[in-house]
């Protein structure tokens, strides 16, 4: 395995690609509100969010056990196939959700914005392929080339055409185009040889992957569940509009997740080495240090956001955003507790304790899907961000005590651990 790590192109080019994953969410909901107006835009949102809960059928929580195999227990090859699958689940989940969801053109449009999503499952497999091998770098180049082009292709179809229907389905298929033969062409020139090539590729071992993987995946599929819970409740007692307001309020939030994944994935891989060579002190300094960095940028995004945020949100969507400051702030503070769960829930992976994740999602689900509707009825907008809120806030207790009671036990005892 090549060990040879340039931490500092890791860095710059996977913060790259993250801001441009993260900039193609916020503009695409920008040019659908700006272009189509807030109730086309209150469909696109509901449709989205429904497709990034369905992402997590067609990542199946492989990602993160992916680039920490560092004994490559599984090839590449059974890493493929087992995303084939699962991303042939989150059609099928896909297109019958749209069916039973939406009439008449709608359902088209809906199920290309889950192939639109579906993109961010193909290209994934391939880049913790990239990660595995510590060629981080890559994954940003591809993360960033693929985001852009389906940007400004997005953009500029919208614009031209003015029809949503022609600039899903063009940008899902031209976009999905481009990711199979960049990352393809990328994979077999940079990490050919490092695959274990006395092995063969096994169906069985497809299998015990998704198996060993389900955990993670109902865990994750939970998370994201209780992140759109206040999206659905607003949807039942509330117009489309609403959905607008609260899709855009939100958007930040969700940037400051995704942005904060070029502080920790970086690492993800050496943290797990950490872990199983027993060096639990160095484990330790690398995890506060990424708590502290992104809780400093999370403050920062706060301050910021409560300064400047909600009106220049006002003008990029062109839409009065006035009566939901204290909404936004909100927000922003569960979008930054939200990336601190997120790095504890790459950890957790990463040391092979998913199997907790089920068990403190489920929790987290009894105490607020459940006062889900009420809070929105009783608030409206303002219900649903301190859902949010509180979502957020039980996963990052329970997670942050789970990772604490297992660093103490692993230091107690002593004893050197593998991978499984």
């Amino acid at each position: 395995m090549n060990k040879e790590k340039n931490v500092k192109k890791a860095f710059l080019w996977n913060m790259i690609g993250s801001a441009c994953y993260s900039g193609s969410s916020f503009l695409y909901l920008m040019v659908v509100t700006r272009v189509c107006g807030t109730k086309l835009a209150g469909f696109y949102s509901l449709s989205y969010a429904t497709a990034q809960l369905l992402l997590q059928v067609a990542r199946y929580g492989v990602r993160t056990y992916q680039a920490t195999d560092l004994r490559q227990k599984f090839l590449f090859k059974e890493y493929k196939v087992s995303r084939i699958i699962t991303c042939a689940l989150m059609m099928l989940f896909g297109i019958i959700y749209s069916s039973f969801s939406f009439t008449g053109d709608y359902i088209i449009i809906s199920c290309f914005i889950i192939l639109m999503k579906m993109i961010d499952a193909v290209e994934d497999v391939y880049h913790g392929n990239f990660q595995q091998k510590y060629h981080v770098e890559l994954m940003g180049k591809m993360l960033a080339a693929r985001n852009v082009y389906s940007a400004v292709f997005f953009t500029l179809s919208l614009v031209i055409t003015k029809s949503l229907y022609f600039t899903c389905a063009s940008t899902a298929i031209t976009s999905l185009t481009l990711c199979l033969v960049m990352n393809s062409c990328f994979s077999r020139k940079s990490v050919a040889g490092l695959e274990n090539s006395t092995a063969d590729f096994q169906m069985g071992h497809v299998w015990e992957l998704l198996k060993i993987c389900t955990p993670l995946f109902v865990g994750t599929f939970l998370s994201l569940l209780l992140y759109n819970v206040p999206k659905y409740a607003m949807a039942s007692v509330m117009s489309d509009e609403y959905q607008t307001y609260y899709s855009i309020l939100f958007m930040p939030s969700f940037v400051i997740t995704l942005m904060c994944e070029f502080v920790f994935k970086p690492l993800i891989t050496t943290i797990a080495e950490l872990w199983w060579e027993n060096n639990i002190k160095k484990f330790v300094l690398y995890v506060l240090r990424i708590v502290g960095i992104i809780l400093v940028c999370c403050s920062g995004i706060v301050v910021a956001g409560h300064l400047l945020g909600r009106t220049l949100l006002e003008l990029i969507y062109g839409v009065d955003l006035s009566p939901y400051k204290l909404h936004f702030i909100v927000l922003l503070i569960g979008g930054g507790i939200s990336a601190e769960v997120y790095m504890l829930y790459n950890i957790l992976i990463a040391i092979r304790k998913g199997n907790c994740l089920l068990p403190v999602y489920s929790i987290t689900a009894v105490l607020t899907i459940l006062a889900a509707r009420q809070m929105v009825k009783a608030w409206g907008i303002m219900g649903a961000a301190l859902n949010y809120l509180l979502s957020c806030s039980i996963l990052f207790v329970l997670f942050t005590s789970i990772l604490v009671f297992v660093i103490i036990r692993r230091k107690n005892t002593a004893v050197k651990s593998t991978p499984q």
